[in-house]
């Protein structure tokens, strides 16, 4: 039996989910503005605070006492990354888990986990967002992940991505790459990956390629061969470089996948998430490449996205604050990105990254960086741990 409590909860859950998921469905054609995000945004927090006790806690040691001490989204507590290694960030029991995401870490280390009731709200983002930056010009592609199945790693968030991107948006020919050892023991998985890119050339078949940069960068380095991909390839690569064994810089990543796979800078969409957050950023080179015009109806500010850095969706905003005080750096000062997801009806609403960043214009931003002695964390690591077998 529900109690009367979680009969309010799932009243809540219901009508939020609703809201966010028109919100998202509205996309950059109508996007919500600043009124609507804040109103929409403070409701997400009160559910939060009312729901779960640890945030609850949390804000009460913030000197935030009430929902309605909250004035305005800016306001809101911002949870630290880490905090999910220590707490259960979620606001319903483990019974109601669908999934849980866990970020990436070496063997003896601490993960943090993230919990889902339902994965719709993620599923829409991960969908809208791709959709706009990735294939704004076909609706389906044939995708060349450089990951493992999701059955090999339920537990990843970018496989989770990978997986929608398949039923979404993916072609004939769709394929994980990153899988067990052959029969035989010895095949390692930059031949299967060889192997996908041999066969797109062949049957003149446009590919989306999409992985993490090192498992990019394991490729062109470990093979000798150079390809040339048909017309309308497109790669997309997320995560970094810091603390692995195998490093490069970004520019030299992206002069080498044009180089061997024949896909140019301009088509190579940069791809930006975390574990922790429902909505992913891109950049927006490969929409202007392809000479896509925005729609009258998304605003200066929206149509701003074709500029320098990552584009924030409308159902979420970035602020870029001193580490240490929490307040918003001034226009062009690096600061320490504090995301505020939507999406993350069922956690917590408001994130604060380890990830440096510098706000481009009004809905960029670029990343410049980790703060000092941050760990090393995110899709990269867990590739170099995937493409090794461990």
């Amino acid at each position: 039996m529900t109690s009367d409590r979680d009969d309010a909860r799932q009243r809540e859950v219901v009508r939020l989910d609703a809201e966010i998921l028109e919100a998202i469905g509205r996309g950059w054609d109508d996007p919500l503005d600043d009124a609507e995000f804040d109103r929409l945004a403070r409701d997400v927090f009160a559910h939060q605070f009312r729901f779960n006790p640890v945030y609850r806690q949390f804000c009460l040691l913030q000197g935030v006492s009430a929902a309605a001490d909250v004035v305005e989204w800016r306001r809101i507590p911002a949870v630290p990354t880490g905090a999910f290694k220590v707490g259960r960030w979620a606001t319903f029991a483990p019974e109601h888990d669908r999934a849980a995401f866990r970020t990436s870490g070496t063997t003896g280390t601490a993960r943090g986990i993230h919990h889902f009731d339902t994965l719709a709200l993620y599923n829409a983002a991960i969908v809208a967002s791709a959709r706009r930056f990735l294939v704004p010009d076909r609706e389906r592609i044939r995708c060349l992940f450089l990951a493992p199945e999701p059955r090999m790693a339920p537990d990843s968030s970018l496989v989770h991505m990978f997986a929608v991107f398949r039923e979404a948006l993916g072609g004939p020919g769709t394929v994980f790459l990153l899988s067990p050892h052959g029969p035989d023991g010895d095949e390692r998985e930059v031949d299967a990956i060889a192997r996908a890119l041999d066969r797109a050339v062949a049957e003149d078949e446009p590919v989306l390629a999409a992985g993490p940069a090192i498992a990019f960068h394991r490729l062109v380095t470990e093979r000798a061969d150079a390809w040339s991909l048909p017309r309308g390839s497109r790669a997309m690569v997320t995560g970094g470089f810091k603390g692995l064994r195998t490093a490069t810089d970004p520019a030299g990543l992206a002069r080498a996948i044009a180089e061997r796979l024949g896909i140019p800078p301009e088509l190579q969409a940069v791809e930006y998430g975390m574990t922790e957050l429902s909505t992913q950023y891109y950049d927006a080179r490969l929409r202007t490449a392809l000479g896509i015009v925005e729609s009258e109806g998304e605003g200066e500010a929206l149509r701003a996205d074709s500029g320098a850095g990552l584009v924030v969706p409308p159902w979420a905003r970035v602020r870029i604050v001193d580490p240490a005080d929490g307040r918003e750096v001034a226009a062009g000062e690096v600061g320490a990105i504090v995301h505020y997801d939507l999406a993350n009806r069922g956690s917590a609403l408001v994130v604060q990254t380890s990830d440096l960043g510098v706000r481009t214009g009004p809905r960029t931003f670029e990343l410049r960086g980790r703060e000092p002695g941050a760990e090393a964390r995110g899709c990269s690591l867990a590739a170099d741990l995937w493409l090794d077998g461990a």
